[in-house]
């Protein structure tokens, strides 16, 4: 017997890590406000050992006070237990994509709610076997691209078939009626097959399939070549829907994690002082620290392009890394123009050469809000989906500078299939990225009279446009949001 929508009651159960966190409180919140859910629970799962960031407690407390739905949190997980406290980010997501989903079992068999519908992240659908016993519609929502998607229903089928480390094959790997992945761009989880890592994926990929729909966060004018492989069933039977593009609009009750409303003043007056389109924002996720040999080569690649800019910085202390992954957004220090950063060994020389013309952001940066300002011409990003998703909801260029994770795959994808962004890649000799090579990347985007440049900010403004009409009343995104409650 089929269940009236009024009557529905979903469980979404996110993956921790704010590149996760916040589109499924966005998710959440549209199930909701467009009608479509009438009443969510939210499970909410902290990491013992571990304080949350600043950012993170924020989204979670905008989203509690926004009230929509039901926020509850687990227990802790003590990854501790498994692994060493200073083991890698792989290690530690690993036993996360284990242990997860057997906490969310304990947690529901212990609850007197009647859940009509459970999402889980995809990254965690190992849940999916352990409640199908409830018979129940499942869903996985999916917070990357539908490439990223397809690579993962198709795995367990690269597992059987191919022999050896995918990173060693000489030509791509190709993907049923999509773009093969160039093998130096692998995914990061599919990167060292004899790692636990490789395992939970292919895991999670297995239990994917036994959901009745994937949504994604895309639409589908930036993927259609995809979309259609994933909807012909030649990859796998589930169908694909694009939800996306779902980013975190701040309401008035719901700030930016950056809090401090003085330092949010502080920056939109100064872009509010720029021309148009004559600033660059720079920021390569709140999850991944500098080291001072990156930050000296992307101060000589501002210096050079001659461009204003807002910098969104994490310098560290020892080296770079992406260790921070699970806690990002950990306050490193307070907001503040660059010209206010006192001398330190944390910062080259370089670094204050270029202390008139621009501002540095050493906490969470309102990044929508600066993207979404017209003195914004230009972003150069890290890639994360997320931030694509922003840049491109905002009809601004992108200079990707890929890091790890899917960051490869996507800087890829907006280069040869999207065409909103150049890529820069880092010297085989020295691993990374020169200063004069992104400085040339950056003209290109922001140069006015640069014929190349001129065609992707063309572009970029045209997907501005496609985004809002995906999701707009009967738009295609909008439409797939739907058919999780039908």
């Amino acid at each position: 017997m089929a269940i009236s929508r009024t009557h529905h009651h979903a469980f979404l159960l996110p993956s921790p890590g704010m590149g996760h966190l916040i589109p499924a409180l966005e998710l959440a919140k549209r199930l909701v406000t467009h009608k479509i859910i009438p009443k969510l629970t939210f499970f909410y799962t902290p990491i013992a050992n571990s304080t949350p960031s600043k950012a993170e407690t924020l989204v979670l407390h905008s989203a509690i006070k926004d009230n929509l739905f039901d926020i509850i949190q687990q227990h802790p997980l003590d990854l501790t237990s498994e692994v060493d406290p200073h083991a890698s980010a792989e290690d530690k997501i690993a036993i996360l994509m284990h242990e997860l989903p057997l906490l969310f079992l304990s947690t529901i068999s212990t609850m007197n709610l009647n859940p009509t519908i459970i999402i889980t992240d995809f990254f965690i659908c190992q849940a999916l076997p352990l409640v199908q016993n409830l018979n129940l519609p499942m869903f996985a929502f999916s917070p990357t691209n539908a490439w990223l998607v397809a690579l993962g229903l198709h795995t367990p089928t690269l597992d059987k078939q191919m022999q050896g480390e995918y990173v060693d094959e000489i030509e791509p790997i190709s993907i049923p009626g999509c773009k093969p992945i160039y093998p130096k761009d692998m995914f990061d989880m599919l990167k060292d097959r004899t790692h636990r890592l490789y395992r939970e994926f292919i895991g999670a990929c297995e239990g994917a399939a036994l959901a009745n729909a994937i949504f994604v966060n895309t639409f589908h004018e930036l993927e259609p070549k995809t979309l259609e492989a994933l909807g012909s069933g030649g990859i796998s039977k589930v169908p694909v829907y694009p939800v996306g593009p779902i980013i975190r609009e701040p309401s008035p009750r719901s700030p930016s994690p950056s809090s401090d409303d003085g330092k949010r003043s502080e920056i939109v007056e100064w872009l509010n002082r720029q021309e148009e389109e004559s600033v660059v924002f720079v920021s390569l996720g709140s999850g991944y620290n500098m080291s001072g040999e990156e930050i000296k080569e992307m101060a000589l690649a501002l210096e050079l392009s001659g461009n204003k800019f807002v910098w969104s910085l994490r310098p560290s202390v020892n080296k770079a890394g992406h260790d921070h992954y699970l806690t990002a957004g950990d306050e490193t220090g307070s907001t503040t123009t660059v010209s206010n950063v006192e001398k330190s060994d944390l910062f080259p020389d370089e670094f204050y050469r270029i202390q008139s013309n621009g501002i540095v952001i050493t906490d969470w940066a309102p990044q929508l809000e600066i993207l979404k300002h017209p003195s914004i011409g230009g972003f150069v990003s890290h890639c994360g989906w997320n931030s694509v998703m922003e840049s491109v909801s905002c009809g601004v260029p992108i200079v990707g500078l890929p890091i790890f994770a899917d960051q490869m795959m996507n800087a890829t994808m907006l280069v040869e299939e999207v065409g909103n962004a150049v890529r820069v890649k880092a010297s085989p000799s020295t691993n990374l990225v020169q200063g004069d090579e992104l400085a040339k990347a950056i003209r290109k985007i922001m140069d006015k009279d640069d014929k190349e440049g001129s065609v992707i900010r063309e572009r970029a403004k045209q997907l501005k446009h496609l985004a809002e009409r995906a999701l707009s009343d009967h738009g295609s995104s909008y439409s797939a949001l739907s058919k999780i409650a039908l």
